[in-house]
């Protein structure tokens, strides 16, 4: 009789879990809660040059600066930039930096390479004892030296890790 009563409890009790739990439930959908998408969403970065430099740079009609200027957080999307009476649309990425340049009251867009490097063909390249020697003069080297410290700050405040030129 005990073996007949826990069957019944079991069947009794136990069974109709089992069942329900496996019975097909409506899906309930979940809104989620974030997307990789948003990881994406960031603000963008804008950086404004011009020659001459120093003039008055607006950014939807709100004033941000002077020439050269960097922005390190503008919302992504479609944007109107004034630089003196110069007026342009210009579309900021997330996550990415928009360089823009105001030359002659034409604006140009310009890429930054991430590395320059000056590659040569395995067919041009010359084995080093045929390279020829230059004779430089001291002051020559010393401009070229200047020239170049110069242009590595530059490139530095262009790509964003120096706030100032």
């Amino acid at each position: 009789m005990k073996r007949y009563l826990k069957l019944a409890v079991f069947f009794l009790g136990f069974f109709p879990f089992f069942l329900f739990r496996l019975a097909p439930l409506p899906a309930e959908l979940i809104e989620p809660s974030r997307t990789l998408k948003s990881a994406t969403d960031g603000p963008g970065q804008l950086a404004v040059f011009s020659e001459p430099p120093d003039l008055l740079v607006k950014l939807d009609g709100t004033p941000v600066g002077q020439t050269p200027v960097r922005l390190p957080e503008v919302n992504p999307g479609n944007h109107q930039l004034q630089v003196k009476q110069s007026v342009t649309e210009i579309t900021i990425e997330s996550g990415k930096t928009f360089h823009i340049s105001l030359f002659r009251g034409k604006f140009i867009r310009f890429e930054v390479a991430e590395e320059q490097s000056l590659k040569v063909s395995e067919g041009n390249a010359l084995p080093e004892s045929e390279i020829p020697a230059q004779q430089a003069s001291p002051e020559y080297n010393r401009i070229k030296k200047e020239n170049r410290k110069a242009w590595e700050r530059w490139m530095q405040f262009v790509n964003g890790s120096q706030n100032h030129f």
